[in-house]
Formats: structure tokens, C-alpha cells, sequence
């Protein structure tokens, strides 16, 4: 890629929504570096000479899955001094078999990037999904369980944290505050703090 922003919307939606194998391979062959590392939730593969081939395992069998997949970029955030992209992609992935309807799932990649001979390459891939993000890629009824679960934890956390504040940990009000931190919310004109 020559202007990885400008180009990684295309090239992601061309990979995961491939019309055939070989298009898909070409795609993947030319964008990623031949030792390309992935890492999400359900797999993984480590970097090394030819992982690329192992790479495409896992997108071949993720077009099997889900033959009628849909994918959005929504957003891209570029870092060329740290070699990454951010994206925040919105993917609707239907299993086959599934009985189910499916439900869009969103998701954060993270996009290590190489340089080589002017071009910009894909050295690793890494997929972040929120708990009831993931169910809804597998299994949708149980995203809404995934966030049910999620809230109570919320609530008794709130619940435990007062209870402990009464015992004496990590209380409010007692009117210890770093150095340079305005009370109430006050705007600050240092950006640094010191403890008392």
C-alpha cells in the first residue's frame, strides 16, 4: 500500500468478502508480509517464515463459515511513527448451519504495518471484540445474556466499592488530592500532578 489509510478499506473488505478463493489469496498475498502474525479471541498464529499460508487458512475457513458475510469500516485512525492502523469495523458473519439470525457485531483491529521498498505491508493482525461482541459472531442469542451478566457485574462492583469505602478503603472526601488537581473539577493550568 502506498497510503495505508486511504487503501486498508478496501483491502479488508476485500479479504473477508472475497467472491472466490483465489481472489482471496491474491488479496492476502499481496497486502500482508509472508511472515504475518494474527491474533483474535477464537485463533491464532505466530509470526514466522510462511505463516502468511497459515493466514490464509483461517480466512478461507472464515468465507466457508459465513458465505454471505457483510463488513463495514466505519473509521480508520493512521500512526505512521508507531507503523499502525486502527479500525473500527462493523461485521455481520452468519454461520451456515446456523439457526439463528444473525446480529452485527463490532470490533477493533489493530494493524502492524511494514515498510518495504516504499510500500506499506501487513505484519500483524489483531482483532479486540467485547464479550457480547463475540457472542454475536458465534452464537447471537447470547450476546443479551453476555451483556445481562455484564451489568450485574457493573452493579455489585458499584455495590462492593461502597461497602469498602465504609471499611475505611479508598474513600472520597477526605480531602487529599495531588498537587496542581483544582477542587471540583476546576480546570488546571499544569499538567502535572505530585502527591501531598
Amino acid at each position: 500500500m502506498q497510503n495505508p489509510a486511504q487503501e486498508i478499506s478496501s483491502v479488508v473488505k476485500d479479504l473477508t468478502t472475497a467472491s472466490t478463493a483465489d481472489f482471496q489469496q491474491s488479496v492476502l498475498q499481496r497486502y500482508f508480509t509472508h511472515d504475518a502474525a494474527f491474533r483474535h479471541p477464537l485463533c491464532s498464529v505466530e509470526a514466522a517464515h510462511g505463516s502468511r499460508d497459515k493466514l490464509l487458512g483461517i480466512y478461507q475457513w472464515y468465507r466457508v463459515m459465513s458465505p454471505r458475510l457483510q463488513l463495514e469500516v466505519k473509521s480508520v485512525s493512521e500512526n505512521l511513527d508507531e507503523n499502525t492502523l486502527l479500525l473500527d469495523v462493523v461485521q455481520t458473519f452468519h454461520i451456515f448451519l446456523s439457526p439463528f439470525k444473525p446480529a452485527p457485531s463490532h470490533l477493533l483491529v489493530r494493524l502492524t504495518l511494514r515498510k518495504e521498498n516504499d510500500l506499506y505491508y501487513i505484519s500483524k493482525q489483531e482483532d479486540f471484540y467485547h464479550p457480547d461482541e463475540l457472542a454475536a459472531l458465534v452464537l447471537p442469542p447470547l450476546s443479551p445474556l453476555i451483556r445481562l451478566a455484564l451489568s450485574t457485574a457493573g452493579f455489585i462492583s458499584n455495590i462492593n466499592a461502597k461497602l469498602f469505602q465504609t471499611l475505611g478503603f479508598w474513600q472520597t472526601g477526605t480531602g487529599t488530592t495531588p498537587a496542581g488537581v483544582p477542587p471540583d473539577g476546576a480546570e488546571s493550568d499544569t499538567n502535572e500532578l505530585k502527591w501531598d
